[in-house]
């Protein structure tokens, strides 16, 4: 766990794009919130290894968005089942379920459905969002935060070794 946390500072102090990190982040939010035997959490994560996200972001952040999905559960629950029994949408989602390509989304699924339209809803969002902190991070705090006697204990420290060792 401290190799990831250092990984993701190190991220965050390189020299990287700041869509990378920012990719990640709108990535293992959607990730995070899908089932886990959903079709579309594979695809996610083949998007993630066939283009340029920040693994170690991902994984850091994949772990924090797991435990706020699991505290949202029951509510994803609710939206999805008013979906699914509302007569228009319901209808549609069982004509999309006849395609066998789309079966594999579970899209039958309450949880699967409220998960996929929140991602898709949040995706954009948490992109931009994660990119202009990321950016301000960089630009405002990252020499205030190295000047801090809390950091001059980390940088003495075990993980701040392993830090050093990923740069």
């Amino acid at each position: 766990m401290l190799t990831l946390l250092a990984k993701l500072l190190s991220a965050l102090n390189s020299e990287d794009n700041p869509a990378q990190i920012s990719w990640a982040v709108a990535l293992a939010f959607w990730f995070s919130i899908l089932p886990l035997f959903s079709g579309l959490k594979w695809i996610l994560l083949l998007v993630v290894l066939l283009f340029r996200v920040n693994l170690s972001t991902f994984l850091v952040m994949t772990g924090l968005f797991s435990v706020l999905a699991y505290a949202l559960d029951p509510l994803f629950n609710q939206f999805g089942l008013a979906l699914l029994q509302s007569p228009s949408l319901g209808e549609t989602i069982a004509s999309l379920m006849a395609l066998p390509v789309l079966d594999s989304l579970a899209l039958n699924n309450t949880l699967a459905l409220s998960s996929l339209l929140l991602g898709a809803v949040m995706f954009v969002p948490l992109f931009f969002a994660s990119r202009w902190l990321v950016e301000k991070y960089r630009e405002k705090f990252m020499e205030s935060f190295e000047k801090l006697h809390l950091v001059k204990v980390i940088k003495s420290s075990h993980f701040f070794q392993i830090y050093q060792g990923l740069r």
